[in-house]
């Protein structure tokens, strides 16, 4: 009887507040008690979060190394020069290192879709300073493969994109893309291997939605840019306008 009570979102919502403060749940970032901060990160995690900032890659948004002298704008890293892209530009929220990388698990692995709300502040500033860049794009996910979905509950870049686009006041386009390939994992490959696993993963289904269109495409983790490099291919095969990439991190 209890289960089913607390089936309802509502319910379910009301009973974790109330478990919530009387037993709070620990830091998702350090694991110590949140005695200040969210509802997922105590205050000193919240302050340890890396937001990238300039210097950076103006294509796929890499910090610059410290071996470069302070780069002059529009400075592009060794990959971008050789225009190893077919996105436009990419940009991340913040490093995949210690914080950030546990609240992405927890909020990706763990079936905690309530955790953007944790991320929602640091969105909000980000997008606060250059909003007017994404004037008249239309936001899109990159979709999970049906089995992967069914099995993690949610997508986690959906959700994402969803709470951009309402951020930034920019239509949402609900999966006008599909994965029709399940890929392999990408953790232990080398760029080639990542570039080669995504191929052809990915077709466009609903073409009028991204025909002429500029495209804010989200994910949640940048490492190689291969998997959003070949939606973007298939975005401009379906002749989108602009394709400007966001994730959460950068690894």
């Amino acid at each position: 009887m209890i289960n089913q009570i607390l089936q309802s979102p509502r319910v379910a919502r009301v009973y974790e507040s109330i478990v919530n403060a009387v037993f709070p749940r620990s830091c998702v970032g350090c694991g110590l008690s949140r005695k200040s901060g969210g509802d997922y990160l105590c205050g000193l995690c919240r302050d340890d979060l890396f937001v990238i900032d300039d210097p950076l890659c103006n294509t796929c948004g890499i910090p610059a190394d410290i071996d470069y002298d302070y780069p002059a704008e529009g400075f592009e890293c060794g990959w971008c020069r050789k225009g190893g892209f077919r996105f436009n530009r990419a940009r991340s929220l913040g490093l995949y290192d210690s914080v950030l990388k546990e609240l992405i698990h927890f909020y990706k692995y763990r079936n905690q879709p309530g955790a953007i709300n944790e991320i929602e502040p640091f969105l909000r500033d980000y997008f606060g300073t250059c909003r007017e860049e994404y004037q008249g794009y239309s936001v899109a996910s990159v979709p999970l493969h049906v089995k992967k979905l069914k099995e993690r509950g949610f997508d986690q870049s959906f959700v994402l994109a969803h709470k951009i686009a309402e951020i930034l006041d920019l239509p949402l386009l609900v999966r006008p893309l599909k994965r029709i390939r399940e890929t392999f994992p990408q953790a232990r490959k080398n760029r080639a291997e990542r570039f080669q696993n995504v191929r052809g993963a990915f077709e466009v289904v609903d073409t009028e939605a991204v025909f002429d269109r500029n495209i804010l495409l989200v994910d949640d983790v940048f490492t190689t840019g291969s998997t959003v490099n070949e939606v973007a291919r298939v975005l401009k095969q379906a002749k989108a306008g602009r394709v400007q990439v966001f994730t959460l991190a950068r690894a």
